[in-house]
């Protein structure tokens, strides 16, 4: 026994005596005072956490008040409307030429986007100094116009992305008394070519989720249907870029955090390779681990707007703010060039199944590809010892959940991750134990290979394997590719159509299951709306839709009322070959 344990023993014996009572409540008193006191602790700093966020919500409404109304003030709605309809390409030239001024756009864009606001909640916050860049803007002379590309280009902005003067909370609460004294690389740059940051968008609690909700600035909806989610972690951008609000923004993405807002919004991303586009000052959860990273990427009406803002950020605008980022300057004969390319396709990404006219979106493009001259085959996942879902398990939850529960500690949790942090909660022995007679119990590989994957790496060797194992995926994927001639693949970017808004089923992980393995290969991924969900291919969806195991069973529920809702496909070139994905991207919306 340790000296503490024996004379603290010692000392009770003292105190009680022969007096049973006096014992038994000297006992119960050194058991609930502790607890009690650290109930009482844990309480006062949720009460503080809640009231800190209370002030700092009515801080930000009260902004957006004064904001709508001076616009209102400024602009008529035909006339924004009129400006906001502008393609990208007619918006720049319009600039460029002085037809409209960079004020009169930017009043044009927060009109409108105020108004869609109102049903949709997806501005978290509009940015104060906007008008003041416009006005700068304005007062320059042809020449120096001619210098900033993006000239007057309204831009919205994902929340995460620190900007001077703004909080980035990523939907924490904890994170609301910290305020950023530095703006991203990736924000300036594109201010210095001219760009008008104008909003920041909304974003799903902790970014590691699907979603679009988090506690601070509540739920965003989708425009094509207030009662379906659109998509997330870029919530905000999907819907701000969906309802016209936007015609450019700024997202995140490691696991389809672009690409699925996109994706159910009905608009174009990209999501580079690591290190093309600046990540500097950009608030990334889970960023002890290197081997998956959050990318910053693009969600725009067109392919047009993605490519000039993708030439701005592999350009001088972005080296000279961020030193770090590797000078890969945009190929703009890959780009431009008429080569004839071998294009894959690809209809099924364990674990999911894709719905019938999602398939037949990648049929289609396929085809009219081929008509045009390109040769296209049909690929496979590489097969791999591991289970590569496993292994991005392995990755996100190294550490078993302990960094994700450090950042929500006493904050109020979204329902969106709650059944994943329930998970996470349990003890490490409970899991596999679970997992296992779960596995024998109720024969779905899925649950079993979910709650394992949880449970976090066991050491430092357990975690140089871990890189290993990854690499040797990535080269697979790599090699694989060059062997077969291919340069570009097609494929379903989300197995559903967007999902309804449902606090009790949360969001469903396996919406990105053909998304996030991409970001663990390091392979630039765009998205292309090619059209809308037919009511025959609905019936088709529901009719053939597996419905074998929960997952499936969930996801179906998408189905029901999708008339009329996108369809998109998703272009996968190699690693930073992003001018090759856009060239393809472009080849597709062209077929429209």
């Amino acid at each position: 026994m340790s000296p503490f344990f024996y004379h603290s023993a010692a000392w009770l014996r003292e105190q009680v005596g022969s007096d049973p009572k006096r014992g038994t409540a000297m006992l119960v008193a050194s058991v609930s005072v502790p607890v009690l006191t650290a109930f009482m602790v844990r309480t006062y700093r949720r009460r503080s956490l809640l009231r800190q966020r209370k002030e700092y919500v009515a801080e930000m409404e009260c902004q957006m008040r004064s904001k709508e109304q001076e616009v209102a003030s400024r602009i008529s709605e035909e006339r924004a409307k009129e400006i906001t309809s502008l393609s990208f390409t007619e918006l720049q030239s319009k600039l460029q030429k002085g037809e409209l001024s960079c004020i009169e756009v930017l009043y044009a864009f927060q009109r409108v986007a105020f108004t869609e606001n109102v049903q949709l909640n997806f501005i978290v916050q509009p940015v104060l100094e906007a008008e003041d860049m416009a006005r700068r803007l304005d007062s320059l002379d042809a020449e120096a116009r001619k210098k900033l590309p993006l000239f007057g280009i309204p831009i919205s902005v994902k929340e995460n992305y620190n900007m001077r003067g703004y909080k980035s909370t990523v939907g924490v609460s904890k994170f609301i008394s910290k305020t950023c004294s530095e703006t991203s690389g990736i924000v300036q740059a594109l201010v210095d070519a001219g760009a008008v940051p104008f909003i920041r968008t909304n974003i799903a609690q902790t970014m590691m989720s699907l979603a679009a909700h988090n506690p601070i600035y509540g739920q965003t909806r989708n425009p094509l249907d207030l009662a379906r989610s659109p998509g997330g972690s870029s919530a905000g951008e999907g819907a701000a870029v969906g309802s016209g609000s936007s015609i450019i923004g700024l997202g995140s993405d490691i696991g389809g955090s672009i690409r699925v807002p996109a994706v159910w919004c009905g608009v174009t991303a990209l999501k580079p390779s690591t290190d093309r586009f600046s990540a500097c000052f950009m608030n990334r959860i889970g960023c002890g681990q290197t081997l998956v990273r959050g990318v910053p990427g693009l969600v725009g009406r067109d392919v047009a707007a993605l490519v000039e803002f993708s030439k701005v950020l592999c350009s001088d605008f972005q080296y000279n703010n961020d030193t770090a980022v590797p000078r890969t300057y945009f190929n703009s004969k890959e780009y431009l060039s008429t080569k004839p390319l071998t294009i894959g396709y690809l209809y099924y990404w364990p674990i999911v199944e894709a719905t019938e006219s999602a398939k037949n979106a990648v049929t289609r493009v396929v085809r009219k590809l081929s008509s045009q001259g390109h040769k296209v085959v049909e690929w496979e996942l590489p097969q791999f010892d591991c289970i590569p879902h496993k292994l991005l398990r392995d990755i996100f939850f190294a550490d078993g959940g302990t960094s994700i529960f450090q950042l929500l500690e006493n904050d109020e949790v979204s329902y969106t991750i709650k059944r994943l942090l329930s998970k996470l909660g349990w003890v490490d022995w409970f899991k596999y134990y679970l997992a296992y007679t779960v596995g024998w119990l109720l024969p779905s590989w899925l649950t079993k290979k979910h709650l394992v994957g949880i449970v976090g790496v066991e050491n430092v060797n357990k975690w140089f394997q871990l890189t290993d194992t990854v690499e040797k995926y990535k080269q697979m994927w790599v090699q694989d590719w060059r062997d077969k001639g291919i340069d570009v693949l097609i494929t379903p970017a989300v197995p559903v159509p967007a999902e309804f808004i449902d606090q009790e089923e949360g969001c469903m992980s396996g919406l990105g299951s053909y998304s996030y393995l991409l970001n663990m290969v390091n392979f630039p991924a765009g998205v292309v709306p090619v059209g809308k969900i037919s009511p025959e291919e609905e019936v088709d969806d529901f009719k053939y839709y597996p419905d074998h195991n929960q997952v499936h069973k969930c996801l179906k529920k998408s189905i029901k009322g999708s008339t009329g809702l996108p369809l998109s496909v998703q272009c996968v070139a190699l690693p930073y070959r992003e001018e090759m994905c856009l060239r393809v991207m472009n080849l597709i919306s062209k077929l429209q």
